[in-house]
């Protein structure tokens, strides 16, 4: 008689071990789904990301295009104003040189004519 109860109670305990693991096997494919489906999700933002990006990037690039291209003028417009300062400097060395030279002339003409 013990054999008998044995392999009842064997029996019922295959029975819940088969049920406990189906609704497991229920549940795991459920959670499963869902990381697929969270796992596609994050897949979309990030490509809909790198889509962003690439668009951001075109236009970095063509701002530091431009940017160079204003850089590039205002050296060359800055190159002509040095340039023009370096003149005006030559010009006025050459103004105080003829006063030194003929300041003292002009002080004895004004000296001797405008009294």
């Amino acid at each position: 008689m013990k054999y008998p109860s044995f392999v009842i109670r064997v029996g019922i305990l295959c029975s819940a071990i088969l049920l406990v693991s189906c609704d497991r096997v229920k549940k795991l494919q459920e959670e499963r789904q869902k990381v697929d489906r969270e796992a596609e999700r994050v897949l979309a933002e990030t490509q809909a990301l790198d889509q962003r990006i690439l668009s951001l990037g075109t236009l970095a690039e063509s701002a530091t295009v431009t940017i160079q291209r204003q850089t590039a003028a205002l050296e060359q417009k800055t190159a002509a104003l040095q340039t023009e300062v370096n003149a005006m400097k030559a010009k006025i060395s050459a103004v105080e040189s003829a006063m030194a030279t003929y300041g003292p002339k002009v002080d004895a003409y004004k000296a001797k004519y405008l009294r």
